[in-house]
Parts: C-alpha cells; sequence; structure tokens
C-alpha cells in the first residue's frame, strides 16, 4: 500500500485529464520550470481560474499591466522627492495627477479581475 504525503491526506478526490502528448509535454515543462509535480501545477491553475473567473493568461496580463503602472508611480515619487530634495520647489501637481490616473486604472483592473 502507498502511503499518502500528509499534504495529500486532506485531498480525496481523483480527477484526471486526458491530453495529446504536446499539452502533456508543455504541462510537465512548466511545472518543472516552477518546481512543482504536475498535479500540484494543475489544481494552481484550476484554483486561479476559479477564483478569478478568468483564464491564468488574462491574469497574468492583468497583472503585468498592474506591475507597470506601479512602477511608473515609483518613478513620479522618486521625481517629486528628487525636486523637493534639490531645494527646488517647483508644482508637482501634473505628477499627482498622473499618480492618481494611475490609481484610477489600478482600481478598474482590479475590479475586471473579480468575477
Amino acid at each position: 500500500m502507498v502511503k499518502k504525503s500528509p499534504a495529500a491526506q486532506g485531498r480525496k478526490r481523483d480527477v484526471r485529464v486526458r491530453l495529446p502528448d504536446d499539452q502533456h509535454g508543455e504541462a510537465v515543462a512548466e511545472a518543472a520550470r516552477q518546481d512543482v509535480s504536475l498535479s500540484r501545477y494543475v489544481r494552481t491553475l484550476l484554483r486561479e481560474h476559479c477564483l478569478t473567473g478568468r483564464a491564468p493568461d488574462e491574469v497574468a496580463s492583468a497583472l503585468t499591466s498592474l506591475s507597470r503602472q506601479l512602477s511608473a508611480i515609483g518613478n513620479n515619487l522618486n521625481q517629486i522627492a528628487y525636486v523637493l530634495n534639490a531645494g527646488n520647489h517647483a508644482p508637482v501637481s501634473q505628477v499627482l495627477r498622473d499618480i492618481q490616473a494611475a490609481n484610477s486604472e489600478t482600481r478598474a483592473l482590479l475590479r475586471n479581475l473579480r468575477p
């Protein structure tokens, strides 16, 4: 008898999926890249889709966009700090408007990610 690992003991259902050889190879390779078992990789994809109601590539795309926007906000904050630390008190209202616009876009992205 094969003894289940402690992590597997709570899982009681077995789901089988048939894949063409090329898709199976891609899934195995991606699971290896992520350093997880194929079973865990598939469970993660399924959970992500169930939680967001979207395909994983849509979520990844939205998160990439969000990351770009956060990076832009960081750059804007650095610009403000640089100007203020140099003793210049130039108006920073445009930078603040840019930050508010990025924040609005971020909130819209998050609303779209929720099912």
